[in-house]
């Protein structure tokens, strides 16, 4: 799935592989997950496909992106993370969707600790039928199953906030940490 960003969709990722599970490792708050967020819903808005989004700690600010690129997206917000994972599950098997993102960057650690890598198998499950893209922010490598993981490293500095942010957006530039191979759809 094509991010419109060269960084991610250059020769080394390809994109976001759909029928698989993406991690993406934000061990900060401000390493650029959100940005990153919004310039998926503003690719898949231009595309027409549908995303969800899963924010357990309630942590998107829709006031901060364009009404538009909203319009396709489903949100489920302000629930403990177990019912975050059960609401995933069920929006992976949609198959209305082309992008479900569960953002686990402000769960709390030992909610963390307590989810089974049963779990993120059957999640990979759940998608390697269908051309959807499962994304997984999260706060330290925590899905064994995922495809692909990338992580953001470089952390914004308040002076960011004063930039628009497409001129932030090739700032944003993921390191490789997993690239597994997969049977089934690719990128």
């Amino acid at each position: 799935m094509p991010t419109d960003l060269s960084a991610i969709d250059g020769p080394t990722h390809g994109g976001l592989p759909t029928a698989a599970l993406t991690e993406l490792v934000c061990p900060s708050p401000s390493c650029g997950s959100h940005l990153l967020l919004g310039q998926l819903l503003a690719a898949t808005r231009q595309r027409g496909q549908r995303v969800a989004l899963v924010d357990p700690s309630h942590t998107f600010d829709p006031a901060s992106h364009p009404a538009s690129d909203l319009e396709h997206l489903i949100w489920a917000r302000d629930c403990d993370t177990p019912t975050a994972l059960t609401v995933t599950d069920l929006l992976a098997r949609d198959a209305n969707l082309h992008l479900v993102i569960l953002d686990l960057t402000a769960a709390p650690a030992h909610a963390l600790r307590r989810i089974p890598a049963s779990l993120w198998y059957r999640l990979q499950r759940a998608v390697e039928t269908t051309a959807l893209a499962l994304l997984v922010f999260s706060p330290r490598a925590l899905v064994p199953s995922a495809q692909l993981r990338l992580q953001l490293t470089k952390t914004h500095h308040l002076t960011a906030l004063d930039q628009d942010r497409p001129d932030l957006l090739p700032l944003l530039t993921p390191t490789l940490t997993r690239q597994r191979q997969s049977h089934a759809l690719s990128a």
